[in-house]
């Protein structure tokens, strides 16, 4: 018995079962020509072994992952002129070699993988991607955290587009800049997306100038415009409140916002996040422009009517390619059957955009999050009171105080304790009220557990508990509490970044990119911080010239965004651009004179890694000051 790492490739004939039973001779004859033609010549060319053959399909072993998967590429561009199809599933593991066969997860996981694997495709797992050469990146597109059969972890997937290599190069981006020369303006030739920078008050900047150029491309792949997964995707837009009373705004919101929570939790789809979509409200724009700008192909939209205890909620499902209207429905319920509501517009939803609804997803999007109706709808105010990114230190306050009154009437309410935990740490973290202390960290902590506890597949829950304990310095147990969310909720962007933020304290940094790409797709009008996030990532993965370009992109809209600007010093000090680093520290400094190096030796944005004294030696060469007080002497010195 041997054990060794790896390559390991898993295909199947799609529907073989089906296509002997319509046409016996044809079918065995087209298999065994694609078998003699196609799949042994590849093998026998990138060095691979069939292991085992099932007849309509096959295991194989490569010595290499870059072998296996020039050799899968190749068998499905040769199945593409074929009668029959063909799924490809790709792991790197360990295995077990006895007598000729070869056994082990790693062959467990590929064979899982082919199964998920659409008609014609190739789905790889993490391990591959991470082990293929860096010139293959752009082969890959994540799809996420998939469950299998017999498997205990969930396995984190990729599809292999191997045709869109070039993406930059085909993206159909032009760049017109206005005479003044300061004002920037990006567009998307053909309709399909556009973001509008006017830098009117950035003096002229060579190093901007020069960058301006190279941002285009990466806009429109960001913003999910050629995405490759093929899951369908939507967005939700906010519902109209049609009760006649601008006070029942916050209910309208809170039921758009809890149907998208529920569709999100479905891994078949891509759902477009809730402040990119409600981006759009009361705006009189054609919804294949919509479709376009957010990156999704369906739109649901609708309105709501809450008149004492009566409820009218009206949805349609809209394809944005052609504007057609795929169903709509309506629902006279009583106000205490809004859940009964949310779960049906979910699976109908599900049922059009996807082959199948699992039953198990239809029991979640069932489950009553509390049945005290009153507790609910103050949820809903809460949550309409303070948003999150908000400096406003009074609405927070004011929102815990809904959130605890909420808690009163039903003290096993899970997800207002975890939102109730939020305002605590966020409050610590981002200094919104000016009160907050350590203690606070600790309270949120004590409520994300408690709501954890009271549900345990409640993905904000673990969201919250991966913010709190990144305050504290837990990184690990940050990180994972992170999986957790992203696992229960693949399309929540939130529950990504904070994911990639952790990663990239913990020094995952390549899953960091991924995870920050995949929330900016579902979220193409993202606030800075994700940006800032994703270019954090690719600085941390030792992709500077890409991390370059998307900093550029964050100080073209926000020029005083002092998270990009201290990456983008660190970042030209690595590519030997001293000079550059320097002034973009200064520019840091305006915008933030509390900035010292001994400030973020206490942050710790990368973990206790080795990167992390690296990250500091970079801002020291770029000048920035070891205390803040230091910075403030000088300043009243050249005064």
């Amino acid at each position: 018995m041997e054990r060794k790492l790896a390559a390991i490739v898993a295909g199947d004939i799609v529907g073989y079962s089906r296509l002997m039973a319509e046409d016996e001779t044809a079918t065995y004859a087209d298999l065994r020509s694609a078998f003699d033609e196609v799949v042994r010549p590849v093998f026998e060319r990138h060095k691979g072994r069939i292991f085992k053959n099932t007849g309509d399909g096959f295991l194989a072993a490569f010595p290499s992952v870059n072998e296996a998967l020039d050799a899968a590429v190749d068998i499905q561009d040769g199945f593409a002129k074929l009668p029959l199809k063909l799924r490809i599933g790709l792991n790197l593991g360990d295995v077990i070699i006895e007598d000729g066969d070869v056994f082990g997860d790693g062959v467990n996981v590929a064979a899982r993988l082919e199964t998920m694997a659409e008609p014609g495709s190739i789905y790889v797992s993490a391990a591959v991607v991470r082990s293929a050469d860096r010139n293959r990146d752009q082969y890959f597109q994540r799809i996420g955290l998939r469950k299998a059969k017999n498997i205990p972890d969930a396995i984190d997937v990729y599809v292999v587009r191997p045709k869109q290599r070039d993406l930059g190069a085909t993206v159909g981006w032009v760049q017109r800049i206005a005479p003044t020369g300061r004002r920037a303006i990006l567009a998307c030739a053909g309709g399909l997306a556009a973001i509008a920078v006017v830098a009117a008050t950035v003096p002229e900047n060579q190093w901007l100038s020069d960058m301006r150029g190279r941002i285009a491309p990466s806009l429109a792949w960001f913003s999910g415009v050629q995405s490759a997964d093929a899951r369908p995707s939507v967005a939700v837009l906010p519902f109209d409140n049609m009760s006649g009373d601008d006070g029942q705004n916050y209910f309208a919101d809170g039921l758009t916002e809890d149907i998208i929570t529920e569709l999100a939790r479905n891994a078949e789809l891509q759902v477009i996040a809730r402040n990119s979509s409600f981006a759009f409200r009361g705006q009189a724009v054609d919804i294949r422009e919509i479709g376009a700008r957010l990156g999704a192909a369906y739109i649901v939209e609708g309105s709501a009517r809450r008149e004492g205890d009566q409820l009218r909620v009206v949805a349609q499902l809209i394809d944005t390619r052609n504007g057609a209207h795929l169903w709509s429905r309506s629902y006279d319920r009583r106000v205490e059957d809004v859940f009964a509501v949310q779960t049906d517009l979910t699976s109908e939803i599900v049922a059009h955009l996807v082959s199948y609804v699992r039953e198990s997803e239809v029991a979640e999007a069932s489950d009553q999050p509390t049945e005290n109706l009153q507790a609910y709808d103050l949820v809903l105010q809460a949550r309409d009171r303070y948003k999150h990114g908000s400096s406003d230190g009074a609405d927070l306050l004011a929102s815990r105080a809904l959130y605890q009154r909420a808690l009163e009437l039903d003290p096993a309410y899970a997800a207002a304790r975890a939102y109730l935990g939020m305002t605590y740490i966020v409050d610590f973290v981002q200094g919104v009220s000016g009160r907050a202390t350590q203690t606070d960290v600790d309270v949120g902590l004590s409520e994300a557990r408690q709501s954890i506890r009271l549900s345990p597949n409640l993905p904000i829950g673990y969201q919250v508990l991966s913010f709190g304990l990144s305050a504290k310095g837990d990184y690990e147990e940050s990180m994972r509490a992170a999986r957790q969310s992203v696992e229960l909720n693949p399309n929540d962007p939130d529950s990504l970044m904070a994911l990639a933020k952790a990663q990239v304290r913990f020094g995952d940094y390549e899953d960091a990119v991924a995870n920050a790409e995949r929330a900016r797709r579902l979220h193409p009008m993202a606030p800075e911080y994700y940006v800032y996030v994703h270019g954090q990532a690719l600085y941390a993965a030792g992709r500077v010239t890409e991390a370059e370009t998307v900093l550029a992109e964050c100080l073209l809209r926000a020029p005083a965004d002092s998270n990009c600007l201290l990456i983008l010093a660190a970042v030209q000090v690595n590519q030997g651009e001293l000079g550059e680093a320097r002034t973009t520290m200064a520019r840091l400094l305006d915008a933030n004179p509390k900035f010292s190096l001994m400030a973020e030796r206490d942050y710790r944005r990368f973990g206790n890694s080795p990167l992390m004294e690296r990250f500091l030696s970079e801002l020291a060469q770029a000048e920035a000051p070891e205390t803040a007080e230091r910075l403030n002497r000088e300043r009243k010195r050249a005064a």
